[in-house]
């Protein structure tokens, strides 16, 4: 009864913490919409911050300054920016990382009265599995606590190696072109819009080329305590402690659309624009680039494209000397703030708290049958990719057999609630194929988290009375989840000599990512480990725990073998 008493204290006390933590963490409107340290705004600011508008390369892009009176900026406004090619890649890390395979909260050893003893001693069967579930409950008033440690090194997603993702940034449409203010009309970078890039309009054949390369690791720390409360019904808590690090940057280099060599419309907007060489008068004239790093040190050579400085059209991000706080779209000044962007960040705390109830509805000679249902809370940092920030729940089945050789099977079906981390806006970007943009992160909303169906079948082998092999496939299927992709996409072309005629061929083919937003994917991994009963005792209760998980595919977040190790205590 004390026992009882006192894990039922240990429950209600973590069940009460999880809610605080829950309360506690709800995000403010829009967390990326100024410069944070939160994991989750690493990737949306890796080019500055999107202040209330989907502006690519804030402040990174050349401002043209000048006298008063004049238009002195043009923003830098890309149509495929992190906004809706890149966010894609925030929701599925998140979504994943924190969602990641778990050992069993009641892998502990079974206990058997032995009459000879007069008291309980374990079986002779087998130590039970790592990952994977069997239909045995712990026994009526036992108590099992255990902890296991693993790591994550994260190198792909969707086949597409995290060290190398390409996008290609194109412009979005433009009114301000080189047309009278009285008659103005919209410049596209659609290459089937060809009257609409050339003459006045051909800066939005600029395009930016990016390489981007993402680095995550996950130290998880879990703590496992499980307690019979009756010989077939047992309650759990899964209590996770994560390190989250993540390394993020990008090379990025301008491809321009033109050759620079046009004369603004006298009385066009673009008449207005103050050269981009802040050292010298607006007498420079031709060549006219729009589009620039800052600290350019010749935006106007004779020589043309060829004639620009490397770190005019080439830089790396993020670079916390142009990138702080808030972009002027009015101004084109950065406030840099003391911390900055950072390329390296990390976070560390407690993760999504999960209690468990599992019921053994049947058990026979050899064949046992459970259900159960787990409740997931989102108690983990969700903005540092602590956690998933939606509830989940988890009805699941079980059933095994009991032997030398055990094997078993467990299939559930896991609902979420929305998160902040999933919301997601459907768009077309300007060739008509679908992109979406992780709007939670600068409105605060929270959207759809995929459900997924979760199995486990394998087996696990009593070697010896000391010595368990364990074998299992891990697997889950998530719906409407989001696949990524790099494919050739089309881009304009250069054009020269004034850009009056399209040139040929009009367009170029580079790679770029690529977002399925509805597509569902799987995600297999095989689980092979072993548990060591170190102590020779009939009665000894410990168990160590060694365990690796390996990919069996190349869906969703993939991580390198993933080691586990832990040990566990039956009481």
């Amino acid at each position: 009864m004390k026992k009882l008493l006192a894990f039922s204290g240990v429950f209600v006390t973590f069940f009460s913490l999880s809610l605080i933590s829950v309360f506690a963490q709800q995000p403010l409107t829009g967390p990326c919409t100024v410069q944070s340290g939160k994991l989750a705004c690493v990737i949306p600011e890796e080019y500055g911050v999107a202040s209330n508008q989907p502006i690519s390369f804030n402040g990174a892009l050349y401002s043209y300054g000048g006298p008063p009176g004049v238009r002195d900026t043009h923003p830098g406004h890309f149509a495929s920016d992190f906004s809706t090619t890149l966010s894609p890649l925030t929701g599925d890390i998140a979504r994943q990382a924190n969602l990641l395979p778990l050992a069993s909260p009641s892998s502990g050893v079974l206990l058997t009265y032995d009459p000879s003893l007069k008291t309980f001693v374990v079986s002779t069967d087998s130590l039970g599995p790592v990952l994977g579930e069997r239909g045995d409950t712990i026994g009526r008033h036992k108590l099992f606590v255990g902890f296991s440690y693993q790591y994550f090194n994260f190198d792909q997603i969707d086949g597409i190696n995290l060290r190398s993702v390409p996008a290609v940034f194109a412009h979005r449409p433009d009114s301000g072109d080189d047309s009278p203010p009285d008659s103005p009309h919209t410049c596209l970078s659609s290459p089937s819009a060809s009257s609409a890039n050339l003459n006045g309009c051909a800066f939005v054949r600029d395009a930016i080329s990016t390489q981007n390369s993402i680095a995550l690791t996950v130290n998880q720390y879990t703590g496992y305590v499980t307690f019979g409360l009756t010989s077939h019904l047992e309650l759990s808590m899964v209590i996770p402690f994560e390190t989250v690090r993540m390394n993020v940057y990008s090379n990025s280099t301008i491809i321009l659309g033109s050759d620079g060599s046009w004369k603004p419309t006298a009385g066009s907007p673009d008449a207005l624009l103050f050269n981009q060489n802040l050292a010298n008068p607006p007498a420079n004239g031709n060549p006219y680039f729009f589009h620039l790093f800052k600290d350019c040190p010749n935006t106007s050579p004779a020589a043309g494209p060829s004639g620009l400085a490397p770190q005019c059209v080439n830089h790396r991000f993020p670079d916390p000397n142009w990138l702080g706080s808030t972009f002027s779209p009015s101004t084109g000044l950065v406030a840099v703030t003391p911390n900055g962007s950072s390329a390296v960040n990390s976070a560390s705390g407690i993760g999504d708290v999960v209690a468990r109830v599992k019921w053994n509805a049947w058990s026979g000679e050899h064949v046992r049958f459970a259900s159960g249902l787990d409740v997931r809370f989102p108690s983990g940092d969700a903005l540092n990719f602590l956690g998933s920030g939606s509830y989940g729940v988890k009805p699941f089945v079980v059933l095994s057999y009991k032997a030398r050789v055990s094997p078993h099977v467990m299939v559930g079906y896991e609902w979420n609630s929305n998160s902040i981390l999933t919301s997601r806006q459907i768009t077309l970007n300007n060739f008509g194929a679908p992109q979406q943009q992780n709007k939670g992160l600068t409105t605060g909303e929270k959207g759809f988290m995929p459900s997924d169906f979760l199995y486990t079948a394998g087996f696990d082998a009593g070697i010896t009375k000391w010595l368990t092999g364990a074998f299992d496939i891990v697997g889950a299927r998530f719906f409407r989840a989001g696949t990524e992709a790099v494919t050739n996409q089309p881009f304009l072309a250069q054009c020269t000599s004034g850009c009056h005629t399209e040139p040929s061929p009009s367009t170029v083919s580079l790679a770029s990512l690529a977002a399925s937003p509805d597509a569902s994917y799987s995600v297999d991994n095989a689980s092979i480990g072993v548990k060591i009963r170190p102590l020779p005792s009939k009665a000894s209760k410990l168990v160590l725990t060694a365990n690796v998980l390996v990919r069996l595919d190349d869906s969703g977040l993939h991580s390198k073998a993933a080691p586990l190790v832990g040990l566990g205590y039956t009481f």
